[in-house]
Formats: C-alpha cells, structure tokens, sequence
C-alpha cells in the first residue's frame, strides 16, 4: 500500500464528508420551496445531492487535484438526474 497520499486522502474525506452533510441540512430547509408533490423528503436528497456534487470539489481541490474536483463534481450533478427516476421507482413500490 502506497501511504505518501495518506494525509491527503484523509483533508479529502473531512472535506467531502463536512460539505455533503451541510448540503443535506441545507435541503432540509430547501424543501419548504418545492411544489407540494415533491414536499416528500425530496429536499434533503436534493440538497444532499448538491453537497455532495460540491464536497467532491472541493475534497479533489483541497487535495490539489482540479481534474479530479472538476470530473467528480461533474459526475454528481449528472447523477442528480436519476433522482425523480428513483422517486417515481419508490412510489410505485410503495403502493
């Protein structure tokens, strides 16, 4: 195991990790400006979602990697598309 990107690895996680939850707390509050049908919990995956998109810019930043902090950032807001997918996937499951 290589360990020269130990301490790295860690700023990385600490970033990542802090940006995402504030994300999520930030949906929380979101969620009060969505339309009523999506007033289901949907502002808190948003949010989540969106801090994550951030955290893993700024984790690859902090780690001093712009094409890793670009291409991760980028990936989560393209999966952020998913989400009303799985939302309707829940809703038919639930019934």
């Amino acid at each position: 195991m290589d360990w020269k990107y130990f301490y790295d690895f860690i700023i990385f996680g600490i970033v990542d990790n802090g940006v995402m939850l504030m994300g999520a707390f930030f949906g929380l509050g979101l969620e009060k400006y969505l339309p009523s049908k999506l007033q289901v919990g949907l502002g808190a995956v948003i949010g989540a979602g969106i801090g994550n998109a951030v955290s893993d810019f700024a984790g690859g930043l902090a780690s001093g990697n712009l094409v890793l902090a670009i291409g991760t950032g980028l990936g989560c807001l393209i999966a952020m598309i998913a989400i009303p997918l799985f939302h309707n996937i829940q809703k038919y499951l639930s019934k």
